[in-house]
């Protein structure tokens, strides 16, 4: 019995590193990394309607139509187009920490910190903040440039990090990692307060789903429609 049990979980362990599930430096130093073309790869502060913002990363996978727009600059709003059509095989979409983690000097901090979406006056910050709390500076990962309240907004990326895949032995998995060759370059300068200010006024809705991705550029959105696949 005991046997089989541990047989068992050899299994589980190997299906979770094959999955992508698992970070922090035990899992990190089983996982490589992979550049990709930047130009893929939309990461948008996302209104969600309960207030503040999350993280969404959608991934231009094939051609055949395209997985956002953009208009305007400091901010550049995003439509993810993701409800306007079957997007299975043409984009890509990460919404939780299943889906992108930190990656610092080749080591996957995913168990040490989370991505936030923070604001700071009238500015949206996307940040590594520790998980086991502690008055350190955060990792100051991209900015928006502006702020269109309710509104998707492009995350631009900061110098020192860009978008990379997870791999394991020769697979490329889907897992995005926000990464950074140098811990010293992640800790910029430009690290916001430990305590963010307060997120502009929400989205009235009776759900925490994500507001409609046809938001227009005005400061005033539509109503809200969840992103469904």
């Amino acid at each position: 019995m005991l046997k089989h049990r541990l047989h068992s979980l050899g299994l589980l362990t190997l299906t979770c590193l094959g999955l992508g599930f698992g970070s922090g430096p035990a899992w990190g130093s089983q996982f490589g990394q992979k550049d990709v073309d930047q130009t893929k790869y939309a990461v948008i502060a996302m209104p969600i309607a309960r207030g503040g913002y999350k993280l969404l990363v959608v991934e231009q996978v094939s051609n055949k139509r395209p997985c956002w727009a953009e208009n305007g600059l400091q901010p550049t709003v995003i439509d993810p187009l993701l409800a306007t059509f079957d997007f299975t095989g043409i984009c890509g979409r990460s919404m939780d920490s299943n889906g992108y983690s930190i990656r610092v000097e080749q080591q996957d901090l995913g168990m040490e910190y989370r991505l936030s979406v923070e604001q700071q006056e009238n500015e949206l910050y996307l940040v590594g903040v520790r998980n086991r709390g502690g008055a350190e500076a955060k990792m100051v990962i991209g900015r928006t440039n502006g702020l269109v309240p309710g509104a998707f907004l492009k995350i631009n990326l900061e110098p020192n990090w860009r978008i990379t895949r997870r791999t394991f032995e020769e697979r490329t998995l889907g897992h995005v990692y926000f990464t950074s060759d140098s811990m010293q370059a992640a800790f910029t300068p430009a690290a916001i307060q430990a305590n963010p200010a307060p997120p502009a006024t929400p989205v009235v809705s009776q759900t925490d789903a994500p507001t409609s991705p046809n938001t227009p550029t005005v400061p005033k959105p539509q109503a809200p429609q969840p992103i469904t696949n």
